[in-house]
């Protein structure tokens, strides 16, 4: 049997997919410690392109993979699933506790949200764009959107809220476009953890806001109804 696990059961082989989020809280010790097991961790390399053979374990024991959050939201996972139809290799999916589960705490309602983006980390010869035109099509819906903050593993870097802003202040420069300076900002750090920080405002404030934990998150509101602005003003900085 396969498990795939949002973050013990029982199997003889685990591994903990490390590079779609980080801890909130905690540690890769502490797990440890807690399942009373040795995980071992893996690479987004290893998860794409050779997890296979882990996979033909699973047809005679038991091997689980461990996600942060939903494991389904990422592609790669639901490929291995797929991979587990296509060479009979029975598994089971056990949902975990995502950043989604918390925004509600910010007074948006659910329903009201649009597509998710994630805003990426410019590098040399690589600075995609795209996601801004994804946000601006939720606000032409009046719908919120909500902004995954790049992560990347290889150099232990993740993106910070004011890092995020700065990114698409450039992009709004370029585009000379003012979409951020016309809405109201929702910051969130550390969500489902005892440091957990979510604070409203305009995109000074927020840039202001000292958000010390991490995983961080943005969403940038669409149309508000008076309960929602009832809210927001309670998170105000």
């Amino acid at each position: 049997m396969f498990y795939l696990v949002g973050i013990g059961l029982k199997p003889e082989h685990l591994t903990l997919e490390r590079y779609t989020s980080q801890y909130s809280e905690g540690s890769f010790e502490f797990l440890e410690a807690l399942l009373g097991r040795k995980v071992i961790l893996t690479d987004r390399h290893e998860v794409e392109n050779e997890f296979g053979k882990k996979l033909q374990k699973a047809k005679s024991g038991n091997v689980a993979l461990l996600v942060f959050g939903n494991a389904l939201t990422a592609t790669t996972h639901i490929q291995l699933l797929l991979d587990c139809r296509k060479f009979k290799v029975p598994f089971s999916f056990i949902p975990g506790i995502s950043l989604t589960n918390f925004i509600a705490l910010s007074g948006l309602q659910e329903y009201k949200f649009g597509r998710s983006v994630t805003i990426v980390q410019p590098e040399a010869n690589y600075s995609p764009d795209s996601f801004y035109d994804f946000i601006k099509e939720n606000q032409k819906l009046g719908l919120h959107s909500l902004c995954f903050l790049d992560i990347k593993q290889e150099k232990k870097k993740l993106l910070s809220i004011k890092e995020a802003l700065g990114i698409l202040e450039v992009i709004e420069g370029k585009r000379k476009d003012s979409l951020l300076k016309k809405s109201v900002l929702v910051g969130i750090a550390g969500a489902g953890s005892s440091k957990m920080q979510i604070k409203a405002g305009s995109v000074n404030d927020l840039k202001r806001f000292s958000f010390n934990s991490f995983p961080q998150a943005l969403i940038i509101c669409g149309s508000l109804s008076e309960k929602e602005r009832e809210a927001l003003n309670a998170l105000s900085v």
